[in-house]
């Protein structure tokens, strides 16, 4: 996996977030296993960059006043309509110690019910919590498509290759992917019924 590297400031006490935003810099808290969290301020640029390539899943290396420390993403904050960052919550990681995160899922392949059935693929799931040590992490978890062979097959949880270093929090009965019915049966089935209107000449004759 490639590094992360962050750079950021402790965060003073009574420092107003609005100002902080208002000039690009994002406020952070880092929490620690049974220790003290530590409140912290990072450049909205280097938050971004490091963002899109770690997500949850992605071991950081977060440089705090020339302090270095492992971290994961553990809740990030965005505003609802712009989705600029807004506040972020990291976990700093303990060596030898299991980080609880998600893994995204990568749809690799061609189903063959795709492409002689016109089935439809539907992607149910995109991610998989697990319990797992830093080491461990991976970038994500493939999802093989050509076991799709016909309509309404499916993959689950249970049918993914994922190594025994992971305790899947996912349940293991979930359906990840199936796949549905053609196009054309969907448009077909979810046709409104049509009522014909009386022949005028009928209701007449009455």
């Amino acid at each position: 996996m490639e590094k992360v590297i962050l750079k950021g400031q402790k965060r003073e006490v009574g420092e107003c977030v609005r100002t902080l935003r208002a000039s690009r810099i994002i406020p952070a808290v880092v929490y620690w296993h049974k220790q003290q969290s530590t409140s912290i301020k990072l450049n909205n640029s280097d938050l971004i960059r490091a963002y899109r390539v770690a997500w949850e899943n992605h071991v950081v290396e977060l440089e705090i006043d020339d302090k270095k420390m492992d971290v994961l993403f553990h809740e990030v904050q965005k505003a609802p309509v712009s989705w600029d960052f807004i506040h972020i919550d990291f976990y700093a990681i303990t060596k030898g110690e299991k980080v609880h995160t998600h893994i995204p899922l990568t749809f690799v392949w061609v189903s063959k019910a795709k492409v002689e059935e016109s089935a439809v693929i539907e992607e149910l799931v995109k991610q998989i919590e697990v319990k797992c040590l830093p080491n461990d992490l991976v970038d994500s978890f493939e999802v093989d498509l050509s076991k799709l062979e016909k309509t309404w097959d499916n993959i689950k949880v249970s049918d993914l290759n994922i190594s025994s270093k992971f305790e899947v929090i996912t349940s293991i009965d979930d359906v990840i992917v199936i796949a549905a019915k053609t196009k054309a049966e969907k448009v077909e089935e979810s046709a409104p019924e049509i009522t014909l209107p009386e022949d005028p000449k009928e209701t007449k004759a009455e």
